[in-house]
């Protein structure tokens, strides 16, 4: 089934004929029923809807009676849960991928209402998870009740009441059935299968499956320990609520149920004009990215209560709302081969070859496999069929396999016995997942990543000195260590005779080279890549360096060093290796003639400030007088005064720099009574 879906896939719609598309429907009932029922789909959402829309056409075209699309939900297994009838169908809503389709759509509406005004639209978040009824009566929480095939579902009211976030009492003594979408956040479910991992249970593909498994335990007490959320987007008796209030805007009922005690979307906006409506989906990406649950849907509806009805609606979905849809983050491939990749930090990673796939323009040829024991918990074999995802454009990553029945006889994926870049034996950590290369003086692929390590962003951060040129150096002999590459100047002929380099490029390369000689020792030890030293570590270290003679002259005992905050008895040993090795002292002499390093009492380099010593989480970039400012940007300018940075809010976070739109961190930030600055305070404080 799953080569006949790939098939149809890229098949033309031209030449599918009425067996294709008998065929076709029964596709989609198998994949309907691997999702809804078994919680184990084998292709992905993306797939999938290109299939279905496929189905959609072609049953139009063959004039078909008995329409598999018209099954909007697939025949749900029985489970162990009542089964009750929902007070009005719960349906599905029509989908788009491209602007085109929302212009189309905004000339439906214009058409279908007969408006002579300006049509007024709301976009929200479409969770795209698992829906559940709510309904209230005299006050309080009665029932909650999940679709099934849009007009009966299961009684889970007892593991509803276990959500935190869902009001069990609300301002309204009449009748109200409220719609919502329980949601799983992206930061618990990483922290569910974590621990799945050490427990040797149940690993979940997605949040969204977690999220459907965990509320339909049997087991109350599970529901309750998995710190599930619910937002509010609908009401069965909408017409009944609305006129009651008096409302005539789609937008006031959701503001007026938010009143109740309802969490609804925090992404709400009122629109006039399509234009506007474009406008905010292509910004929406900066947003979506400081959101701690998964989004791949928007939705807009028009906001005018009044004019559903001329709109009208379809056998599938109403015609006043669409959904928007993101470039799909999963596919399906195969693993063609396995290559075993030697890091900076000693460590030997697989990482698949797979068979190429266009993930919105940008052909995917490889993905990782992280460590060893992610491969045996995955059980990914070489020519498996993958899902793979592709998040904030970094390397795509395996999530889970397609297990076909005939795969015994697929190549296991084990741990190589031999470092793949100088052949010394490998080593595995005692208690840990790590396998790694323990020739740390000669091993061809380590150098190769400390040096891209070192003249990387965060490190000295040397523009138009990347990857690739630090392999051709290298191959080329040009480069050998990274005192080579602060005297680059002096090899610019022999780069100008090697292709594809041009003088322009060149000169721009040696012109960085020579900005980033002016350096403190914190970041110079950091990119020397003494084992287990990062960033907060080399600021930890750099107290002991006060002048030159200091770095050359290294005399510290371990005891000496563990006294220092953040210094582990491991660390320690292996800073004094590193100063025991005579190649690592040649070079460090060599870097402090070449470098204008700041030391620690240096005043350049030291600075008090409101934020020494202080936690700072930074939403995203900021724009200041038109300038783009990075976040990146802001991050250096607060280590300078040695603050320090962190990913995510939390109660012990001393400050949140948060742009207008910060959405979710803002939200959590104020309930947790964390500081919020912005951008004026954080220059006027640095």
């Amino acid at each position: 089934m799953l080569d006949l879906s790939k098939k149809y896939l890229v098949k033309d719609l031209n030449k599918f004929n009425l067996t294709d598309t008998k065929k076709l429907q029964d596709i989609i009932k198998y994949h309907s029923d691997l999702y809804y029922n078994k919680e184990n789909p084998i292709i992905s959402d993306f797939e999938y809807d290109l299939l279905f829309k496929k189905l959609t056409l072609l049953e139009e075209k063959f004039n078909l009676k008995n329409k598999q699309t018209s099954l909007i939900w697939a025949e749900i297994s029985e489970s162990t849960f009542d089964k009750v009838k929902h007070s009005r169908p719960m349906i599905s809503l029509g989908n788009t991928y491209n602007e085109e389709d929302l212009n189309d759509f905004n000339d439906r509406i214009i058409k279908l209402s007969n408006s002579k005004w300006l049509i007024e639209y709301i976009l929200e978040f479409k969770f795209d998870w698992l829906w559940v009824e709510l309904i209230y009566k005299n006050w309080e929480l009665i029932q909650a009740i999940t679709r099934w095939n849009g007009v009966e579902w299961e009684d889970v009211t007892m593991n509803v009441m276990q959500i935190e976030n869902i009001p069990k009492i609300i301002k309204y003594k009449k009748h109200l059935e409220v719609r919502w979408e329980v949601v799983m956040p992206i930061s618990v479910f990483n922290d569910i299968n974590e621990k799945a991992k050490r427990e040797w249970t149940k690993i979940f593909s997605n949040p969204r499956n977690s999220a459907s498994w965990s509320l339909r335990m049997k087991d109350i007490s599970v529901t309750k320990e998995r710190k599930l959320q619910f937002f509010a987007y609908d009401l069965a008796n909408f017409d009944e609520y609305r006129l009651d209030k008096n409302l005539v805007e789609y937008y006031d009922v959701i503001k007026n149920i938010e009143i109740l005690w309802f969490s609804v979307s925090s992404y709400f906006l009122k629109l006039s004009w399509i234009n506007n409506v474009i406008d905010s989906i292509r910004n929406f990406w900066n947003i979506k990215k400081g959101i701690d649950f998964e989004i791949d849907w928007l939705v807009l509806k028009v906001n005018d209560i009044t004019s559903w009805k001329k709109i009208w609606f379809t056998e599938h979905h109403p015609r006043y709302a669409i959904s928007y849809k993101f470039p799909a983050e999963v596919f399906t491939t195969k693993i063609l081969s396995v290559d075993h990749q030697v890091w900076r930090t000693w460590t030997i990673t697989p990482v698949a070859n797979l068979n190429p796939v266009n993930m919105w323009g940008a052909i995917i040829r490889r993905a990782t496999l992280h460590n060893y024991e992610e491969v045996e918990n995955l059980d990914a074999r070489i020519g498996d069929t993958v899902f793979i995802k592709r998040a904030w454009e970094v390397i795509p990553k395996i999530i889970s396999v397609v297990k076909d029945w005939f795969r015994d006889n697929y190549q296991v994926i084990t741990p190589p016995k031999f470092c793949p870049s100088c052949e010394t034996e490998t080593k595995k950590d005692e208690n840990k997942v790590r396998y790694y290369c323990p020739n740390n003086i000669d091993c061809p692929a380590k150098h190769h990543e400390k040096l891209t390590f070192a003249v990387g962003k965060w490190w000295f951060n040397i523009d138009w000195f990347w990857v690739k040129q630090v392999e051709t150096f290298l191959n080329e002999w040009i480069i050998n260590n990274l005192v080579d590459i602060f005297k680059i100047s002096e090899k610019k002929e022999t780069i100008l005779a090697l292709e594809w380099f041009r003088e322009k490029s060149v000169n721009n390369l040696i012109e960085w080279v020579e900005k980033v000689k002016k350096v403190n020792i914190s970041t110079l030890l950091t990119a020397l890549w003494i084992w287990w030293v990062g960033k907060k570590t080399s600021k930890t270290l750099s107290k002991l360096f006060e002048s030159e003679y200091d770095l050359i002259n290294f005399s510290v005992n371990e005891e000496k060093l563990e006294k220092l905050e953040d210094i582990w008895p491991e660390i320690a040993k292996n800073v004094i290796d590193y100063f025991n090795i005579d190649s690592h002292m040649r070079i460090l002499k060599e870097l402090v003639k070449i470098l204008n390093i700041s030391y620690y009492k240096n005043n350049l380099f030291i600075k008090e400030s409101l934020f020494t010593g202080k936690t700072m989480c930074i939403t995203w970039s900021f724009e200041l007088d038109w300038k783009k400012i990075s976040r990146d940007e802001l991050i250096k300018q607060l280590e300078n005064v040695w603050g320090e940075f962190i990913w995510s809010v939390s109660k012990n976070l001393d400050y949140l720099l948060a742009w207008e739109k910060a959405w979710s961190k803002l939200e959590k930030a104020n309930k947790l009574w964390v500081k919020i600055i912005d951008l004026t305070y954080f220059n006027n404080n640095l």
